[in-house]
């Protein structure tokens, strides 16, 4: 009996910590920072959601020598991809926050349904997309392609389907904040169950 107690508190610690790491992951990896510019683009990124809804917080872009963008932002948003919808866009600054080589400007919550098929769309304007990235997405995200063409405003088109040249990105949950509480940081939690188990254990010697 007292070994399923402290079992316990070490299984519910463990699915709080879980919970926490899946917070504010990133649609794809870092690209190669190997840089280009021919004019402006609209980059396509087609992608289906897998076995669970997501989340989007916030819409990123390309920022090649994280040095901010030449036009001072970057048009990025969110189409489904059957009826043509534009569902959020924004303009990523080159203040927003840094993380990798994107900068992310936060958005109002965003869900991405699973099994539904949507378009992250980038505009390079006068700045540098990648030319060299290896297609390194999150695996929440399956049947990825492209479609993109010369233009500058978000648009969904597919003159050229090789590539999205790394231009977008997005962070996202896989829980709603709407569906929950503020969660502590990690340390606290970790001081928290830690203690729980010590007075637990201090508890079970005194009885034994």
């Amino acid at each position: 009996m007292k070994n399923k107690f402290l079992k316990g508190l070490v299984v519910s610690f463990t699915l709080v910590v879980s919970g926490i790491a899946n917070a504010g992951l990133i649609f794809r990896d870092d690209v190669s920072n190997s840089a280009y510019t021919n004019g402006s683009w609209s980059f396509g990124t087609i992608f289906t959601v897998g076995s669970d809804d997501v989340y989007v917080t916030s819409l990123g872009a390309f920022d090649y020598l994280n040095d901010g963008f030449t036009s001072g932002s970057i048009q990025v948003g969110i189409f489904d991809e059957l009826s043509g919808s534009l569902l959020s866009s924004t303009n990523v600054l080159s203040s927003d926050n840094l993380v990798g080589s994107f900068r992310y400007s936060s958005i109002t919550e965003l869900l991405l349904k699973s099994g539904s098929t949507y378009r992250l769309v980038g505009v390079s304007g006068n700045d540098y997309y990648d030319i060299s990235y290896s297609d390194t997405f999150n695996s929440a995200f399956t049947n990825i392609s492209y479609g993109y063409c010369s233009s500058s405003t978000l648009t969904i088109c597919a003159s050229n389907s090789e590539s999205d040249y790394g231009m977008a990105s997005f962070e996202f949950n896989l829980e709603s904040s709407n569906n929950s509480t503020d969660v502590p940081e990690p340390s606290t939690l970790a001081i928290f169950a830690l203690g729980l188990m010590g007075l637990a254990s201090r508890k079970i010697k005194k009885q034994a």
